[in-house]
C-alpha cells in the first residue's frame, strides 16, 4: 500500500479562513488526518528522539501557511509541500546541532547548503535530500500511519489488537504467539489476516480521496 493522507480543497479553504484563537472541528480534521504520518515521516528523516519537537514546529508553521495562502494548489500535491517542509525542519534541526556542537552561534535565518550565505554548520549537514527520497520515504511513513490508526484507532479488541503486534510487529513464532494467547495457530493466521484487510481497506480509502485532494 502506498497511499498518502490526503486533504480537500475545502478543507485548506476552512482552515485558512480560521481566526488565530479558533480551535475548529476543521483542525481536529486535518490533525487526525496527518498526525501520525508527520510523525513517521520526521522520524525517518531526523530520528525519533527528534520527531515530536519537529511535528510541533511544523504544525506551527503550517498554521500560518494555510492562513496566509502560501501553499499554492497548482504547483503541486499537498503532501509533497507537507513532506518537504518537515525535510526543511530536520535540517534546521541539523543546523542547530551542528552550531552548538562548534561552539558558533549561527543565525537560522542565513542561507542554506550552496547559498553564498552558508556557514561552516551547513557542512556538517547531509546532502539536499531529492524529491524521489522524500516521496518514498513519505510513502514509509504513511503505510505506518495506516498500521497504527487500524490498530489504535478503530475497534478491535485489546486480545487481537496484541496478538497482531506480538506476531506480526515482533516476529513472534506463531507457535509462541498462540501459547501466549491461548488461541489456535489458525485464529492467530485469521486476525492477522482481518487486521490485514482493514490495514488494506483504510490504504484504498486514501488512495480514493486522492482524486479530490488538493493536487494539480
Amino acid at each position: 500500500m502506498s497511499a498518502f493522507p490526503v486533504t480537500s480543497a475545502t478543507l485548506i479553504a476552512k482552515i485558512r479562513n480560521l481566526g488565530p484563537e479558533n480551535d475548529s472541528a476543521e483542525w481536529v480534521r486535518f490533525w487526525d488526518s496527518y498526525s501520525l504520518a508527520i510523525r513517521n515521516f520526521a522520524a525517518i528523516k531526523g530520528g525519533e528522539e527528534n520527531a515530536d519537537d519537529i511535528v510541533m514546529s511544523v504544525l506551527g508553521k503550517l498554521v500560518d501557511v494555510l492562513r496566509e495562502g502560501r501553499y499554492v494548489p497548482e504547483k503541486g500535491k499537498f503532501h509533497s509541500y507537507l513532506a518537504t517542509m518537515i525535510v526543511n525542519e530536520v535540517r534546521m534541526a541539523h543546523r542547530r546541532e551542528c552550531a552548538r556542537g562548534a561552539g558558533r552561534n549561527v543565525s537560522m535565518d542565513a542561507a542554506g547548503p550552496g547559498d553564498s550565505g552558508s556557514t561552516i554548520a551547513d557542512t556538517l549537514v547531509a546532502p539536499s535530500v531529492s524529491q524521489d527520497e522524500i516521496d518514498s520515504d513519505w510513502r514509509k511513513a504513511v503505510l505506518q500511519s495506516a498500521v497504527e490508526h487500524v490498530l489504535t484507532r478503530t475497534a478491535l479488541s485489546s486480545r487481537d489488537r496484541n496478538i497482531y503486534r506480538a506476531y506480526v510487529q515482533e516476529n513472534m513464532p506463531i507457535g509462541d504467539v498462540a501459547k501466549k494467547f491461548g488461541v489456535s495457530k489458525n485464529s492467530v493466521s485469521q486476525i492477522k489476516t482481518r487486521i490485514e484487510r482493514r490495514i488494506v481497506a483504510f490504504g484504498r480509502e486514501l488512495v480514493e480521496r486522492e482524486g479530490a485532494s488538493v493536487s494539480t
